[in-house]
């Protein structure tokens, strides 16, 4: 029933026709996978589809000036890098995104003592709007993140290390929009 096999294994059994069953195992894997409509797949089909979209400067709300540029240029390149949409002029687009951003907040969470603050965690709410180009609204969504970063006794090096914490909510927020953009309900 067992065959003796030489070489680097040598002192191992193993059962004859061994990768025959191996082969057969997967082989019902992959016909069983395919069979109930499971695959693998990278991308997803967008939940309204259009082909073209005007993404304007995003509104900003908040107090920290500057910042709708950020995050207008990292929605705009989500758009281009995941082929969602082209991104055009507003004349020429079959929809508009707006967003603003409603909130931005931050918080200490973590203190050396009473007065000295280590680490601040930074908060941000975007509102996001697809209008066709009459303005009715073909899909909305208010998308929010948060990033820690520290906080030292150079203000300049601190805020640096905030415009980092930005720029990261930033991008994922932009990759949030796309993932809800695409999700298929």
């Amino acid at each position: 029933m067992f065959k003796h096999r030489q070489g680097a294994s040598a002192g191992r059994r193993y059962p004859e026709g061994g990768s025959t069953c191996v082969i057969v195992i997967v082989l019902l894997l992959v016909i069983g996978l395919s069979g109930c409509g499971y695959r693998f797949t990278g991308d997803r089909d967008p939940v309204i589809d259009i082909k073209t979209v005007h993404i304007p400067p995003m509104a900003n709300t908040t107090t920290k000036v500057g910042i709708e540029t950020q995050f207008t240029n990292e929605f705009i390149f989500e758009v281009d890098r995941n082929g969602i949409a082209e991104v055009v002029d507003r004349d020429m687009a079959e929809a508009v995104l707006e967003g603003v951003i409603r909130d931005l907040r931050t918080g200490s969470i973590a203190r050396r003592n009473i007065t000295t603050t280590l680490e601040r965690r930074v908060s941000v709410t975007v509102d996001l709007t697809l209008k066709d180009r009459k303005g009715k609204v073909l899909w909305q969504s208010s998308l929010r993140d948060s990033e820690a970063y520290s906080v030292l006794s150079d203000k300049t090096s601190t805020e640096g290390n905030l415009r980092r914490a930005l720029a990261i909510i930033s991008r994922r927020l932009a990759e949030r929009f796309h993932y809800q953009f695409t999700a298929t309900f």
